[in-house]
């Protein structure tokens, strides 16, 4: 489970020790201390954390050993024996008070170490009673007839935040330099702790973030089919700065396509913010150039004047009106986004002709409006410059071999032509070249009821 070596055990002097003699001990320590952090510096994981400092203390410096670490709701012992390494022995107790007389109260008010001698005859040392909770952790540690029980305290960042207790059995006490050397492995061990967790945390956070950034569900619309695909041109990120949203009330939709400039975390972050301003500017007037007016006006208020160019967004605002016989009227808005194509049942494919000026360049913005019928079996496609922009062998993906795909799905539904799309230009981008720029892709169309 661990990488092995770590030595290190401390006899206690024998009369004088010679030169040599201090010389190879002190190697010794040198080197347990170098190999214990490397074992230490080995996981960002706070559990797996955990377990390699108490390895690295039992039977190294102690016979037994428990961390103490705060959770959310109390505390958490974990403790292990150096005849049973391999079993970790975990409970959970309340917080200790800070300022408690005895035990890791102390410890943590005052974040010095105690080093207490334990006579342990057929009853339980209050110093032991105050530090080891009642239990398996405790019976496991008085089993062992312990002689010395020292409490470290483990410091980071200048918070000390939980304990590291060590004991030794009879005829194996701490000396000095056993206490210099477990208070250097304590420290070590604090930072490796600390640091996990903080890393953690961090990934909680971020994973949080993370899913309120992703594509959000298309919702249910009995009266409107609809085929939606999104890839991030980073291959290990799950978002991007490409986005869509829909909302709205059968017979009534609105839907949005657009992509934001720059790519990764802080491109996602602003595809958030726009799916918010519209959807709350949705509330007070749903026309698409009035939706695009506000989104505009949001971007170009909260962007940083020093870099004025890492808040534009191009975009496609539609309202969608649909008919019990699966015909649809749909009502477009463009913010200098890529011409949306309307691929009819026929087969012929149309660039719907609008045209619009990007959102969050200038203060205020004017945009129009094209309307575009769709008959029963018809659809429209909305996509990212991501299509069209797509590096190949070939150069350009390219809106004529776009439009040749999408009259080749004509009839097949917009699940399947958004599908193929995205698949083809996966391919297109393929043999060993990274993707450029991301992906999205929205298809829909009326449904007869």
């Amino acid at each position: 489970m661990f990488e092995q070596p770590v030595r290190y055990i401390a006899q206690p002097p024998l009369g004088e020790l010679d030169d040599s003699t201090l010389l190879a001990t002190a190697r010794e320590r040198a080197a347990y201390l170098a190999d214990a952090s490397k074992q230490l510096a080995g996981s960002l994981n706070p559990d797996r954390t955990l377990r390699r400092a108490l390895h690295v203390t039992v039977p190294a410096v102690a016979d037994w050993a428990q961390v103490m670490m705060p959770t959310r709701t109390g505390v958490r012992y974990t403790a292990v024996r150096a005849d049973e390494p391999d079993r970790f022995v975990t409970e959970e107790g309340a917080r200790p008070q800070a300022g408690e007389l005895s035990g890791h109260g102390r410890i943590l008010t005052t974040g010095r170490y105690e080093l207490m001698h334990v006579l342990a005859d057929g009853y339980v040392p209050e110093i032991v009673a105050a530090t080891v909770p009642e239990g398996e952790l405790r019976n496991g540690l008085l089993g062992l007839r312990p002689a010395d029980l020292l409490v470290l305290p483990l410091t980071a960042r200048g918070t000390t935040f939980g304990t590291l207790t060590l004991a030794r059995r009879a005829g194996r006490g701490f000396e000095p330099e056993d206490v210099a050397t477990a208070v250097e492995i304590t420290g070590r061990i604090a930072i490796a702790l600390d640091t996990a967790g903080v890393y953690a945390e961090q990934a909680r956070v971020a994973e949080v973030l993370a899913a309120s950034l992703r594509a959000p569900e298309l919702p249910e619309t009995p009266d409107l089919a609809i085929g939606a695909r999104m890839r991030a041109a980073m291959h290990t990120a799950e978002i991007g700065g490409d986005f869509f949203d829909v909302f709205g009330e059968p017979g009534d939709w609105s839907v949005l396509l657009g992509d934001v400039a720059g790519k990764g975390a802080e491109a996602a972050i602003l595809t958030g913010q726009a799916r918010h301003t519209v959807r709350g500017a949705a509330f007070f007037d749903r026309r698409p150039a009035e939706l695009l007016r506000v989104l505009n006006a949001a971007l170009f208020a909260g962007a940083d004047r020093a870099q004025p160019a890492s808040r534009f967004l191009t975009a496609i605002s539609a309202r969608v009106t649909t008919a019990p016989d699966g015909s649809i009227s749909v009502l477009l808005a463009s913010a200098g986004h890529p011409r949306p194509l309307v691929v009819r049942k026929s087969g012929v494919v149309e660039e719907v002709p609008i045209k619009g000026l990007l959102c969050g360049a200038l203060p205020t913005a004017r945009y129009t409006e094209v309307r575009q019928e769709l008959a029963p079996g018809d659809m429209m496609l909305l996509f990212t410059d991501g299509v069209p922009d797509a590096i190949g062998s070939e150069g350009r993906f390219g809106l004529g071999r776009l439009s040749q795909l999408a009259a080749g799905y004509a009839g097949s539904g917009p699940h399947a032509l958004a599908e193929a799309v995205d698949i083809a230009v996966a391919e297109y981008g393929g043999a060993g070249l990274a993707p450029t720029d991301d992906v999205a892709v929205l298809a829909f169309g009326g449904v007869r009821l």
